[in-house]
């Protein structure tokens, strides 16, 4: 039963899960998944896919098995990733028991705590998932390199294939791993590891040459624009944890004391994960001309997270290493509650009040290029509700949140001006503003 002691804070790990997938209100990003996971069918839903660059359609048909049966509440939105951040947590323990830790209890504590983790682990896209493929890929390829077979190559190979469609940037640390069981002189678990890493990107090939047009026109649509600055490294080493620059530090300062007590083999297999991790996923912006954001590096979250917290030194003068994985710990779970406790965004309540207030004869003007199916989602009584600012003859409600680009604000309020509208009210909704603006000598026209 020792053996299995790490899996106690697994299994309380999914009761939190649980508790906090539905604390908050969904945002955004959540909303627009849900757009897509919720077409009317399955090609519907792919098109969707496709506007969104780098998307894949995994997350979005797990997604859709669970909302097409549970409804839009933020539990039933976000409960596949909340499963496979659960099942990540449990890879996690198997890995670090593989991998000899002297304590797994440890490894865990810092990975579940780690905000980057834990926010896309309650979070209605695709990154949890995508985790959790690219961790248990490198498991298995770990596995592999102790006693490579076919059957263990297979299963690589279809894990780092579910990653590909979930999340393209999820297979970067595969390589660099692999690179390191080559120079280790692991040649055969080499061989066996590429051509399954081959074969599961031919698999994802087909998808790459269908959406690249789209991707390439979304990039361009939204202005999206990569610079190549130190900045990128800084932002790095600041958001890399998701706790700010202390915990982000403490992390990375925690895994370079660990690489040093780590067997030469482990050390080179996790150390070379990250470094392709972080490298693929700045070249693919820079030849995309996509922005880069730290999300694209979560999957080096756990080789830094076994570097830093599996191999703590026995001796007390060697006090380094702990006191940064305390700090990292404390600072961590104090951004996690600070962020739970954060009420955030709440779409379906701005989209009631919506429905209010064009009830009585009201059009809703959503400003491109968002969608009015955030608010359609959620209400469906909002069809047929919707005009554009030019085409507003009576009451029209303008949607604005923090997201509305300001030139696309600006030109619908001069477009309604120029026809003589002018607002009246405004109704804020957890940060989302509904303007009320009526021409000239009208009114609401009243209900009867």
């Amino acid at each position: 039963m020792k053996k299995y002691r790490g899996l106690l804070p697994v299994a309380v790990y999914a009761g939190v899960l649980v508790w906090l997938a539905g604390l908050r209100p969904l945002w955004l990003d959540e909303v627009l998944q849900l757009v897509a996971s919720t077409q009317p069918d399955v090609p519907g839903v792919i098109r969707w896919v496709t506007y969104n660059p780098g998307g894949a359609p995994l997350g979005y048909l797990a997604q859709r098995l669970v909302v097409l049966t549970f409804g839009l509440a933020p539990l039933a939105a976000r409960a596949a990733p909340a499963l496979f951040g659960w099942l990540s947590a449990v890879a996690l323990f198997g890995f670090a028991r593989d991998l000899n830790a002297r304590s797994t209890t440890l490894v865990l504590a810092a990975f579940l705590l780690m905000p980057l983790q834990i926010r896309y682990a309650v979070e209605g896209r695709p990154y949890s998932q995508a985790l959790f493929f690219s961790l248990a890929a490198l498991w298995c390829l770990w596995k592999l390199a102790q006693a490579p077979s076919l059957r263990l190559a297979a299963l690589y190979a279809a894990l780092v294939a579910a990653g590909l469609y979930t999340q393209p940037l999820s297979a970067a640390v595969q390589l660099g791993a692999l690179a390191a069981l080559g120079s280790s002189g692991r040649r055969k678990a080499a061989r066996l590891g590429g051509i399954a890493l081959a074969i599961a990107c031919l698999s994802f090939a087909p998808w790459y040459v269908y959406v690249r047009s789209q991707w390439h026109f979304g990039i361009v649509a939204s202005h999206y624009s990569f610079s190549m600055a130190p900045k990128i490294l800084w932002m790095l080493l600041r958001e890399i944890s998701g706790g700010g620059s202390l915990a982000s530090l403490a992390l990375v300062g925690a895994a370079a004391f660990g690489w040093r007590r780590a067997d030469s083999l482990a050390r080179r297999f996790l150390l070379a994960s990250v470094i392709s991790g972080i490298a693929c996923a700045i070249a693919a912006d820079a030849m995309s001309g996509y922005f880069f954001a730290v999300r694209q590096v979560l999957f080096v979250l756990p080789a830094l997270v076994l570097l830093a917290a599996a191999w703590l030194p026995i001796s007390r003068r060697q006090w380094w290493q702990p006191a940064l994985l305390a700090v990292l710990l404390l600072v961590s779970l104090v951004k996690d509650v600070n962020y739970f406790r954060n009420p955030g965004e709440d779409w379906p309540g701005a989209a009631r009040a919506l429905l209010s207030a064009t009830s009585q004869g009201a059009c809703a003007v959503v400003p491109s290029p968002e969608p009015n199916e955030m608010y359609r989602l959620f209400e469906p009584g909002l069809r047929g509700r919707f005009c554009n600012a030019s085409d507003a003859t009576g009451p029209a409600v303008v949607v604005q949140n923090r997201y509305t680009l300001a030139s696309s604000l600006q030109e619908t309020t001069r477009v309604l001006a120029a026809k003589r509208f002018s607002a009246v009210s405004e109704t804020d909704i957890s940060g989302i503003r509904l303007l009320l603006f009526l021409p000239a000598g009208k009114g609401m026209r009243r209900s009867d």
